[in-house]
């Protein structure tokens, strides 16, 4: 395991679409992802709270965040809305925990996933171009801590293989317009807004 490096030059921030889990009404990924948390006790690694848990789907890449006006932040939001009225609320499996090059994530049950992806993918082309449609998310993940140090990752893997349960269910009901910047040990999340599901 390496340290994780911020993917984009200091100081700046960038728009996302993510899931936002509810650990409030799923409360068995909550007590997952608190698990996992004790499970990497004595890593090197920065943990994510509870409050910045999220599920990346999709970057407004045309841009940064401080070029992207209130106006085309609402307008993002509303085309995002238009096209989730056809998607009907889901849930997903999320589990299990894995160590990775650079940290620990928890894997996702990744195909209705995809699915929503191009949905809002095809949002972002409609209205900002192609331009705006760089970011690929690949197998979707949650991510767990990010490693800012070397360290084993088959020592941090056996760790966390012992977590049970070790899959919890996630509820999907909207998705988030979030500004995301970077600070130590990870990210710092700015909510722009939400986009319901079926409505």
């Amino acid at each position: 395991m390496k340290p994780f490096e911020i993917p984009w030059p200091a100081g700046e921030s960038w728009l996302f679409v993510c899931l936002v889990p509810d650990l409030e009404r799923d409360t068995a990924a909550a007590r997952l992802f608190q698990d996992c948390r004790e499970a990497m006790a004595g890593f090197p690694i920065a943990t994510v709270p509870d409050h910045a848990m999220r599920i990346t789907l999709a970057k407004v890449g045309d841009a940064p965040a401080a070029q992207v006006t209130a106006d085309e932040r609402t307008g993002l939001l509303k085309a995002l809305g238009e096209q989730l009225k056809a998607v009907e609320p889901f849930q997903i499996t999320a589990g299990s925990p894995l160590a990775y090059a650079t940290g620990a994530l928890c894997d996702l049950e990744d195909e209705p996933l995809q699915a929503l992806i191009t949905v809002i993918r095809s949002a972002i082309r409609e209205l900002r171009g192609p331009e705006a449609d760089t970011f690929h998310p690949g197998v979707t993940h949650l991510t767990l801590g990010y490693a800012y140090d070397e360290a084993s990752t088959d020592e941090l893997a056996r760790k966390l293989r012992r977590v049970r349960p070790s899959h919890a269910p996630l509820h999907v009901d909207a998705v988030h317009l979030l500004e995301v910047s970077t600070k130590a040990g990870g990210f710092e999340l700015a909510s722009v807004g939400r986009a319901p599901l079926g409505h």
